[in-house]
């Protein structure tokens, strides 16, 4: 049976993680956030709380999602020692800002999680982003069928029109 996890880290405020964010608390999740690039801060809502560093966002959540425009950098960041440590038994959700990112990207994710036992998956956006949370956007899924299980309630909470592609984390890129 899936469970719906009541614990999100947000990586990157821009507008797409800041509209997670703020859809994420106001359906009763505790909502932690970073911005590792700039000061934003998602309008004040009951259920968030700005972090500091990565590290305090991590421990804070059952599930970590990373909206951040350069994930190449990000993917390094997490997969650093310290942090694959923190994030061992959690779920990762790459939420795909930019269709710049190579599939081969997500793929080398897909497989670092898996050897790390992480849950992960590869999400991309389609529609606007103003969507999310009023159910007028599609999410592309793709990852280990295992974690699309545990993570599509929360998911669903994001938008109901959510297509699972696979285990390949590369797909959402391809489509």
């Amino acid at each position: 049976m899936t469970t719906l996890t009541q614990r999100v880290a947000i990586i990157g405020l821009d507008h797409i993680g800041s509209t997670i964010a703020r859809t994420l608390a106001n359906q009763g999740f505790e909502v932690a956030g970073l911005d590792p690039l700039r000061a934003n801060q998602v309008a004040p809502c009951d259920g968030f709380t700005l972090v500091r560093n990565l590290e305090q966002a991590i421990d804070s959540s059952d599930v970590v999602i990373t909206c951040f425009p350069d994930q190449l950098l990000m993917n390094a960041r997490l997969c650093s020692p310290e942090t694959t440590f923190g994030l061992h038994g959690k779920a990762l959700i790459s939420f795909n800002t930019s269709q710049t990112r190579p599939a081969a990207s997500a793929r080398s994710m897909g497989e670092w999680a898996r050897s790390e036992h992480i849950d992960y998956l590869e999400i991309s956006l389609h529609g606007d982003a103003d969507a999310i949370g009023q159910h007028a956007c599609e999410l592309l899924c793709s990852g280990p069928w295992k974690a699309y299980q545990r993570l599509q309630p929360l998911c669903r909470t994001l938008s109901p029109a959510l297509t699972y592609l696979g285990s390949d984390c590369g797909a959402t890129l391809d489509a």
